[in-house]
């Protein structure tokens, strides 16, 4: 580009650095059909790092052979606070919008599950076993742990809130349920060297719903959720294309059996768009 200077060049090169992160994570969890979202925690954990380093890296350039002042002191005032905010609730459970799905549906994959330290690990099974309550079951004040019971009564917002998961965490129970009993067992299970950190976790529970019939349910349905919207809107997308001259007059059942059908389209070869 002409007209630029070196320091202007610098400047596109972090840019680029930073972008090329974003590109990688962004791809990684933007995928159609498997899931994603066991990702997202490692994901994030290396695009802090990598924001880190390079804000590390912006507060040790020297400008004044450009004389001009250092043009990433705003860009390094906002990464401060962005990266707590934005990011946190992600990697940080001390972070009070802390989001404990990420590490349980880490903690759903057979391998990824060794990269949580054991606190984690242990956040995440317990966050496991409440959602089973919550899910499946109809639970009474009798049938909760004594620190479940206070807090649904002093927090009408949910379970989701840190100082409730906190509690909850720390707690000890005497008698494990059925449930319990399936995680731990999941937990024990030996990680082989055909296991991938690549595989698709839904593969692992579907073939073993048989031995973990509760934890088989609740893994499929908390791993189903998508990562990221690119795949919904691409769904969007679709059904606007599909909508457009004649096809506006489709009936919603036709539309949506148009969408099921252009979305599996390698299923279908001779389908004609």
């Amino acid at each position: 580009m002409p007209g630029l200077t070196p320091g202007g060049w610098l400047i596109i090169k972090f840019i680029i650095r930073i972008l090329e992160k974003f590109n990688t994570v962004t791809e990684k969890l933007s995928a159609d059909k498997e899931a994603t979202i066991h990702r997202v925690h490692c994901y994030m954990n290396g695009l802090v790092r990598r924001l880190e380093s390079v804000r590390d890296a912006l507060l040790k350039l020297d400008f004044s052979s450009f004389h001009i002042e250092n043009p990433f002191d705003e860009v390094i005032l906002a990464m401060d606070s962005e990266l707590s905010r934005v990011l946190g609730y992600v990697i940080d459970d001390c972070n009070p919008k802390f989001d404990a799905v990420y590490i349980a549906s880490t903690f759903l994959h057979k391998k990824l599950r060794l990269t949580l330290p054991q606190r984690l690990s242990s956040l995440a099974s317990r966050w496991l076993s409440l959602k089973n309550i919550e899910w499946y079951e109809e639970p009474s004040q009798e049938t909760l742990p004594e620190s479940t019971a206070l807090n649904a009564n002093s927090n009408p917002d949910g379970i989701d809130d840190l100082d409730f998961f906190i509690d909850a965490s720390s707690e000890v129970t005497q008698q494990k349920s059925s449930f319990d009993l399936e995680v731990q067992t999941y937990v024990s299970l030996p990680v082989g060297s055909d296991d991938n950190v690549e595989d698709n976790p839904e593969v692992f529970w579907i073939q073993n719903a048989d031995k973990f019939p509760p934890l088989s349910r609740l893994a499929l349905d908390i791993l189903a959720i998508p990562a990221a919207s690119s795949a919904p809107e691409r769904v969007f997308s679709i059904a606007s294309a599909a909508t457009v001259g004649k096809g506006n007059r489709l009936a919603g059942h036709n539309l949506e059996r148009k969408l099921l059908c252009l979305r599996n389209s390698e299923y279908f070869p001779d389908l004609d768009d």
